[in-house]
């Protein structure tokens, strides 16, 4: 397979990061050669970057097998009204949280630095080993390495191996995470369509009306929703996941992200979309893709 040629690649960055691993798996696995690798700051940064750009390519975390979804990165893929900018790969990296610092004497540490995430991950750790030390959210678990590489050993990083080669750190602890099993699963977002092929999923987001704004109930939504989904059960799709959205616009309506097990190629999921599009009052696909 010949290798595809891409111009930039936006991501959640600094480099070191969890995505920015992710990154590297997706481009050698996809046989993909970039040319300039363009870390963000925040999630929000790399969507503006890709709406600009729509031929690059751009990678974000979507789920944490332990946390659950993560709802900035389908907000703000919501925000896209260019309809080209699809998912086009799923790919899944297992997270291995580790202890670093400048030093290898952990009585020396005062305060431990992560992202809100990864500190959330290893609490149990935390509280057996680090009961008195202060603990402190920061942007990303790259950067809290670079601020352990900064320290004479009294900050110390929850971060991934990548991070301790990057920043110069010693690694006190290995796989710290209190949940065996963690991985995150990230999508391959471009307006520019990729190779396609083996598993795939389909994912589309849809809105259901609820028509007693006054008299709302939680089930009653909940209800009109399971009896929508009933056309994939009839059509014999399995779906692979389902989250809720509130419409930000309207009162008591919500959008549901819902991946398909199949392309949108599939006549099975052709069919069942368009009697879906028959009961629904909002349907858009976010994309058919490749699972790696």
């Amino acid at each position: 397979m010949d290798k595809i040629a891409v111009e930039n690649i936006y991501y959640l960055g600094p480099d070191g990061s969890n995505t920015y691993n992710a990154v590297l798996k997706y481009l050698k696995i996809a046989n993909i050669e970039v040319k300039n690798f363009c870390p963000q700051q925040s999630i929000k940064k790399v969507f503006e970057c890709i709406k600009n750009d729509s031929q690059a390519l751009c990678i974000l975390p979507i789920e944490n097998s332990i946390q659950g979804m993560v709802r900035e990165t389908i907000d703000n893929f919501i925000s896209v009204e260019n309809p080209d900018i699809k998912i086009q790969a799923e790919i899944n990296l297992p997270i291995k949280h580790n202890l670093l610092a400048k030093t290898d004497d952990k009585t020396k540490i005062k305060t431990i630095m992560s992202h809100r995430q990864a500190l959330t991950q290893c609490l149990n750790y935390l509280y057996k080993e680090f009961e008195n030390v202060e603990q402190k959210e920061v942007s990303s678990t790259s950067y809290a390495a670079h601020r352990a590489s900064e320290s004479d050993g009294e900050i110390a990083a929850i971060a991934n191996e990548t991070c301790a080669n990057l920043f110069g750190l010693k690694i006190l602890a290995k796989d710290i995470n209190d949940e065996e099993g963690n991985t995150t699963r990230f999508y391959v977002i471009s307006g520019r369509e990729l190779e396609k092929g083996g598993n795939g999923k389909t994912a589309i987001l849809f809105t259901v009306k609820n028509e007693s704004v006054p008299k709302f109930k939680e089930g009653e939504i909940l209800w009109k929703v399971l009896l929508r989904l009933r056309v994939f059960k009839k059509h014999n799709i399995n779906m692979c996941y389902i989250d809720s959205r509130p419409a930000k616009n309207l009162l008591w309506e919500y959008m549901f992200l819902v991946e398909l097990e199949g392309y949108q190629t599939e006549p099975k999921i052709q069919a069942a979309l368009e009697e879906l599009k028959q009961t629904v009052t909002y349907i858009r696909l976010l994309g058919s893709f490749k699972l790696y």
